[in-house]
């Protein structure tokens, strides 16, 4: 389902009205076990009431002390001291936890172990001491409430006022000493700071005097860093004008060898004319030989000045490879020497790092010794403001008096905790008993949990009201008669097998109530009872056994058709005798009884036989309905070969108390057997608490149906 799109007004009240049924589930199961939480509040009442009773009274009594600052600020929050202000109410908080010290306890319980009678001091009676002390004071006043119980109201204020009197001695004695010693201490840890301060300043401005070092700033490095950079760009171009110069003196030598003229050189003026002058005479030979002949003299001439040329342009270009080669061992050497001054340049700099850190940490322990030399200078000053101060006064405004009047156990917030913690326990018992209850407990519970309609409630029989009960439980089988299609008007269904997962579930009730009520409806019934007998049967009448295996004995009680007498009936379910029918003009009611005289061991011979099914036909042709009590489903395995004849199936649930697992056990057993459940019956219904699970008191309708059916029945 895509959410996207849902109206969200929608979705919000659908979500509150969930959590208004969790709300209203969880008030009715508190209003079904109301007697539980009640028990338990009236128990725990009961308790309270003992431990009060049985409790020694404990007697309180009160001193105040006014504690008093000397000199005030005009504003009245604060008291001013050597250039400082001080907290009044941190002051007197410091007074009362003083007053609650162990030390202030223990001169106490010397003071009393003193007195004659006196008992001796342990650590748990200085422990007794400080526990029942209660001191309390005010943020708004100097005044501090010092008080003290015990189970004599003159014990209680005998201690309170030695708690008093020790307190104002011990604070009367108490004087500055250990501001003086902080402040002594203070001056000589200031002494040695001040001295180690100098020494870091010293030790600093040697080694930058030694190292000569001016800048140990960002950019004092920038500066190096630059000059390295420049020397290393330097480095770079006469490795490149290096690498061109040796390119070009070997591009010289190859066009020597291949006997040209290297450009670079060819461009040179010098040798731009000593070319030309080749040519001039290359021509001057070429047009001599044309005119004169190869052996004139003035060929000769001219061939003997040809070849000076030659060689004087290679002399000039042999000079000029010369001249490029010194250019190759020039630009090699200053290369070497950049190099070397770059190495020298990061060496330096790296030395100047390291030497600029050293520095750095000389000048930060100077810096943090300034620090604490700063904060001592501050600690001092204040512990000299502390030391200036005038001693606290205290005096007593309100001795300790006997108060007669009990202060406790306080009996409304002993029974108060009882109670609540009495209700809290049943709550919790409550719902934990609910959670641990896995029956159904409502009947629209039955088709969401076991996907089965409930077909009807059983009500459980009870003395009080037993004819209402019966007439209850009549109509609620004709209505599951009308339900099922066995009415005289619905000829759907014929046979019926009613079965459950566990015994004890109600079963027979639902069958013999099923039948009176068709019986009364004027349908003939035959009930098969296929239960398995615990004890051999005596009667004489043919059992189902019999049936199953003599065709004669079958033929002849089905032909017959006669009613059962009562007793029979009765013996089958006792709930059931005085809802029996009644004779009308001498003639029985028209209902037929077969049950079972073995017991489990013979089950696989009675209904691995043929004759079960002929039994089941034959009687659906004389009787109207046909009505199969089968064993349980859970531990017999005959109502799944019974269920194979049967028009409709259904089982009997035991209400609050067949486990929901367990009856989809069952169903699920059924339906892997191919057998289709048409319903569920609820047996053993206790209306009176069935109305609990809906609502907190009876609904106005039941009351209704009561005496509806107590007018007219």
């Amino acid at each position: 389902m895509n959410w996207a799109f849902q109206n969200p007004i929608r979705l919000e009240g659908a979500v509150r009205r969930h959590f208004e049924s969790i709300g209203y589930t969880a008030m009715l199961t508190l209003w079904r076990r109301k007697r539980m939480i009640l028990a338990l509040m009236a128990v725990a009442a009961l308790a309270a009431v003992v431990v009060l009773l049985k409790s020694e009274k404990r007697y309180t009594s009160n001193a105040l002390v006014q504690v008093d600052f000397g000199r005030e600020d005009q504003t009245g929050n604060g008291r001013q001291g050597g250039g400082l202000s001080f907290d009044v109410s941190a002051l007197v908080e410091t007074e009362a936890r003083f007053v609650r010290s162990r030390a202030i306890a223990r001169q106490v319980a010397d003071a009393l172990a003193a007195a004659p009678g006196g008992e001796p001091v342990t650590e748990r009676r200085i422990q007794d001491l400080m526990r029942d002390l209660t001191v309390r004071n005010d943020s708004r006043s100097y005044l501090i409430e010092i008080g003290y119980t015990a189970n004599d109201p003159k014990r209680a204020a005998e201690i309170t006022n030695l708690f008093v009197d020790t307190y104002l001695r011990n604070r009367s004695e108490t004087s500055f000493a250990a501001a003086r010693r902080a402040s002594d201490w203070y001056a000589a840890q200031m002494k040695e700071a001040r001295t180690a301060l100098e020494a870091a300043e010293n030790a600093a401005g040697d080694y930058r005097a030694t190292y000569n070092i001016v800048d140990t700033t960002a950019d004092g490095g920038a500066l190096q860093q630059q000059k390295m950079r420049e020397l290393v760009s330097q480095s770079n171009s006469a490795s490149l004008a290096r690498l061109n110069e040796e390119a070009r003196l070997e591009r010289a030598n190859r066009a020597v060898a291949e006997g040209n003229i290297p450009p670079d050189i060819a461009a040179l003026p010098q040798i731009q004319r000593l070319i030309e002058s080749r040519e001039t005479a290359r021509r001057q030979v070429a047009e001599l030989s044309a005119s004169s002949g190869e052996r004139h003299p003035s060929v000769e001439r001219a061939r003997a000045l040809l070849s000076e040329t030659e060689a004087r342009l290679r002399e000039e270009v042999g000079k000029s490879v010369a001249t490029i080669s010194e250019d190759v061992g020039n630009a090699r050497r200053l290369e070497g020497e950049l190099e070397e001054s770059v190495r020298k340049a990061k060496l330096a700099l790296i030395d100047n790092k390291s030497r600029e850190a050293e520095l750095r940490t000389l000048q930060g322990r100077a810096e943090a010794t300034r620090s604490r030399l700063k904060t001592l200078t501050d600690n001092y000053v204040q512990s000299q403001a502390l030391s200036d101060l005038k001693p606290v006064v205290a005096q007593v405004m309100i001795a300790a008096e006997p108060i007669e009047t009990p202060s406790g156990p306080k009996a409304s917030l002993i029974l108060g905790l009882a109670i609540l913690g009495a209700a809290t326990l049943g709550a919790g018992l409550a719902f934990l008993l609910e959670r641990r209850d896995t029956g159904f407990h409502r009947e629209d519970e039955v088709l969401p949990e076991t996907d089965c309609t409930c077909l009807g409630l059983v009500a459980a029989t009870t003395g009080a009201a037993m004819r209402l009960d019966i007439a209850a439980r009549r109509e609620t089988m004709r209505g599951i008669a009308a339900s099922l299609g066995l009415t005289a008007f619905q000829t759907s269904a014929k046979t019926v097998l009613v079965t459950s997962a566990l015994p004890g579930e109600g079963k027979s009730l639902l069958v013999d109530s099923l039948a009176l009520s068709l019986m009364e409806m004027g349908r003939s019934v035959l009930i098969i009872d296929a239960s398995p007998c615990s004890e051999p049967d005596r009667d004489t009448r043919p059992a189902l056994e019999d049936m199953v295996a003599d065709t004669a004995s079958r033929r002849q009680f089905l032909e017959s058709r006669r009613g059962e007498p009562m007793p029979v009936l009765q013996r089958r379910n006792a709930n059931l005798r005085n809802s029996l029918p009644l004779v009308v003009a001498g003639h029985m009611a028209p209902l037929s009884v077969i049950q079972r005289r073995t017991g489990l061991s013979e089950g696989g011979a009675v209904f691995a036989n043929a004759g079960i099914g002929d039994l089941v036909k034959e009687a659906s042709s004389k009787f109207d309905v046909v009505i199969i009590e089968a064993p349980p489903i859970m531990l017999v395995a005959d109502s799944l070969i019974l269920a194979q004849v049967a028009d409709v199936v259904i089982q009997a649930v035991r209400w609050h108390e067949t486990p929901k697992a367990t009856v989809n056990a069952a169903l699920k057993r059924l339906r892997e057997a191919s057998v289709r459940v048409h319903g569920i019956v609820l047996t053993g219904v206790n209306m009176a608490k069935y109305q609990t699970y809906y609502s907190f008191f009876r609904s106005p309708s039941t009351r209704k149906f009561r005496k509806y059916y107590a007018a007219f029945d």
